[in-house]
């Protein structure tokens, strides 16, 4: 059934406008955002499709097809929604509200194809998706980067704590490139992707929840560093660990291991060395993606495999299965683990014509090794959030 007719069962009217906003996968740059670092995501074909028309009162109605229910709360509302899908919208108006903005009342329905709790961004995907559409409904003029952030304030509310490169690959992305951001200027170029690669994300099917995992805490740990290196280097300009090279990094590992001890010292330089070093793995593939150069793409990300793995410690041993896997086919160009981490998926960069091969293969070898059954995702890279007929 398509979005229309969804629409149309549900509120027993016709949708006005149809949206569509994105998933995305990241190339490389993981857990540097927050970091103010670099990054480089590109927006996928699995996403949402949406459907909506304004009410006349500041009810607020949404229909999840992969839930099967109507959520609402009002716009007015001051205590959280019960439905905690819905909860990334209503951040959104609680977004708008802090920027003194009052918007009416809608009625949605939506149809995602991102699988939750993957990496692939379905929760950024529905709040960057619903700013853009309460935007464009109520022609609030706000750009492409303002709504990136209303996007990422909505899942701060929510209560994740990351950073915005998922909403602002969503609000930007452009068919047959990546999105090479810089997360403290938020400023970005487009790099394209060579027409001989295509992109097999590989689900391994294990669940995470960002915001019951040790995410906070990685940031918290790596963070730490920040307050040495502004001693150590009084006269640099530090404010994050974006702001610190791996040659300054190693400089105060001394005074790490001094303030920590030997054991919980080296736990929080490793911390610190994963964005550091993941910085220059994100400049790296700018100029190794567009020449299609097969043996460097690969290398990085298999370094940034084995720094997430064993500096910022987010992989598991599914992750590491799934990479390792990927390894032994012919068709690979590359892999790591992306997103949050604990679980969810890996990227796998592929020779053309040869991805769903790929992707068979590594389903049956993944399955017969780890006893799980996982899922593959033959992607194309799409446009980000936008109107469409």
């Amino acid at each position: 059934m398509n979005i229309e007719s969804l629409f149309t069962r549900e509120f027993k009217q016709t949708p006005k406008s149809f949206y569509w906003s994105p998933g995305r996968v990241n190339i490389i740059g993981e857990h540097s955002d927050y970091h103010d670092g670099f990054v480089m995501p590109a927006a996928i074909d699995l996403g949402i499709t949406w459907a909506a028309r304004k009410r006349t009162d500041d009810k607020i109605r949404v229909y999840s097809d992969k839930f099967d229910e109507i959520g609402e709360f009002s716009v007015s509302d001051k205590k959280r929604t019960k439905y905690e899908w819905l909860l990334y919208i209503q951040g959104v108006i609680e977004s708008l509200k802090k920027r003194k903005i009052k918007v009416g009342g809608v009625e949605i329905a939506f149809h995602s194809t991102i699988p939750i709790g993957s990496g692939l961004s379905s929760s950024s995907s529905i709040a960057t998706g619903f700013a853009y559409i309460v935007n464009d409904l109520f022609n609030l003029g706000f750009d492409r980067k303002e709504i990136a952030q209303i996007g990422c304030e909505a899942e701060w509310w929510y209560g994740t704590t990351g950073g915005i490169m998922d909403q602002y690959c969503i609000a930007n992305g452009k068919r047959g490139h990546a999105v090479l951001l810089d997360c403290r200027k938020l400023a970005h170029e487009l790099i394209e992707i060579p027409k001989n690669i295509e992109i097999v994300i590989f689900e391994t099917t294990i669940r995470h929840k960002q915001i019951n995992s040790p995410f906070d805490l990685r940031k918290r740990q790596a963070s730490e560093v920040i307050e040495i290196a502004k001693k150590v280097y009084p006269d640099k300009d530090i404010r994050k660990l974006r702001d610190l090279n791996e040659k300054m990094l190693s400089g105060i590992r001394s005074g790490i291991i001094k303030k920590f001890g030997k054991k919980e010292g080296d736990m929080y330089f490793r911390r610190a060395l994963h964005p550091v070093t993941e910085n220059e793995r994100v400049k790296r593939m700018k100029n190794a993606l567009p020449k299609g150069d097969f043996r460097m793409i690969g290398l990085i990300l298999s370094q940034s495999h084995q720094s997430l793995r064993n500096n910022y410690e987010v992989s598991c041993k599914e992750l590491d299965a799934a990479v390792e896997i990927s390894h032994s086919f012919g068709e690979l160009v590359g892999s790591r683990m992306i997103g949050g981490g604990f679980g969810g998926c890996t990227i796998n960069l592929v020779k053309k014509g040869r991805a769903k091969h790929f992707a068979g293969l590594l389903e049956e070898k993944f399955r017969r090794i780890t006893g799980i059954k996982g899922n593959s995702y033959v992607c194309s890279t799409s446009d980000g959030v936008k109107k469409i007929t």
